[in-house]
């Protein structure tokens, strides 16, 4: 059994999707390779893809709207391996794949995927591919005939699949994969004790990595409004530049605590009364396996518009459009009712998959027995 786990790294969710199975698998003692699918284009090109979706989603939403749903329409099936203007491209990954003799490869993104199946005919493949569906709406280029398999979050986006042609023999509703740390068990007094968070506090875990540097120079300035015990946990991701600026800008008020890239965010959300983030699909995901309401924020038009409609409509969340005051606003009506809180989070624990990452696994290794 050798095991191969394709993303694209078109956001972060994709990633850490691929990875949480990878992990799975670990446990298992069973060795899974990761790759970017994007790391075998040729050089220009992955960073072009990578700014071209950044660009559309922070500058040009329209843009970003108008071809999601022109993709999203009854036509041709998404098909990157023959198209004239894109084959070219992927003949890195082709030659790393025949070079290689993987007996399952699971695609965490829709667009390897889609060339593992026409691959698989063209080349003569014996791998099994599976699909892992990485939101909670499934877009039309996630389908495609000749998948093994595909592993979804609900059971809604398995009715879409099942309509569109995909039989539920081939659907397994799993969740979305989080990373085994999510499933850990760790009180909330300990995950506080670790963040230095005194138990009268709320605190707040506030994701600005998927905003530029005055979006989240504009939430943290809405949040700083807010009056009482707060401690806000501020993720900078990867970005060092914004990180000492925020450090910078924050650092005469104690209640903000301003960090870089951690691998400690499942600590966090055990420490946490709340999250506010946008809503990708891992950080919904990630919210719900700890049963940590959301407060999430600007959707991008399509997935993240289904994942935060999925989140709010159970009860765990509450999902508001940025601008000047509204985070103040809607913090401060969640902290007005005492038994908000606790209701939203019980609400996310209802509906939370933390194992989705072992149920996906154990499905994988069903086949070898």
């Amino acid at each position: 059994m050798k095991i191969l786990l394709l993303h694209a790294s078109l956001g972060a969710g994709h990633k850490r999707a691929a990875q949480a199975i990878q992990e799975a698998f670990q446990e298992q003692s069973i060795t899974a390779e990761v790759r970017d699918v994007l790391d075998f284009l040729p050089k220009p090109m992955g960073s072009v893809y990578s700014w071209s979706y950044t660009f559309m989603i922070d500058q040009a939403r329209w843009l970003w709207t108008s071809l999601y749903r022109s993709m999203d329409r009854p036509k041709r099936p998404y098909s990157p391996a023959r198209a004239v203007t894109q084959r070219w491209q992927f003949n890195g990954l082709l030659s790393y794949l025949k070079s290689e003799n993987f007996t399952h490869i699971i695609a965490t993104h829709f667009t390897p995927a889609a060339l593992l199946v026409d691959w698989r005919a063209d080349h003569g493949f014996s791998h099994k591919i599976f699909s892992m569906v990485t939101d909670y709406v499934a877009h039309r280029c996630w389908k495609r005939d000749g998948l093994d398999h595909y592993f979804v979050a609900r059971n809604e986006v398995g009715t879409q699949l099942e309509k569109s042609g995909v039989p539920q023999s081939k659907i397994s509703v799993t969740g979305i994969p989080v990373s085994p740390a999510f499933s850990v068990p760790l009180s909330r007094e300990e995950a506080r004790n670790r963040w230095s968070c005194s138990p009268d506090e709320t605190v707040a875990l506030v994701l600005t990595s998927g905003l530029n540097l005055s979006k989240a120079q504009d939430l943290l300035s809405d949040l700083r409004q807010i009056q009482g015990k707060l401690r806000f946990l501020v993720s900078a991701g990867k970005d060092e530049m914004r990180e000492k600026r925020l450090q910078s800008e924050y650092a005469d008020d104690s209640r903000f605590v301003i960090f870089g890239f951690s691998s400690r965010i499942a600590e966090m959300m055990r420490a946490a009364d709340l999250v506010i983030s946008k809503p990708g699909g891992l950080t919904v995901s990630e919210s719900l396996a700890v049963g940590l309401p959301q407060l999430l924020f600007s959707p991008i038009p399509g997935q993240e518009e289904a994942n935060a409609e999925f989140s709010e409509m159970n009860g765990a969340a509450v999902c508001i459009e940025a601008g000047k005051g509204q985070f103040q606003k809607a913090l401060t009506n969640l902290l007005s009712d005492p038994n908000r809180l606790p209701q939203m989070a019980a609400a996310a624990s209802r509906v939370g998959r933390p194992k989705a990452a072992h149920q996906i696994v154990k499905i994988i290794c069903s086949e070898l027995q």
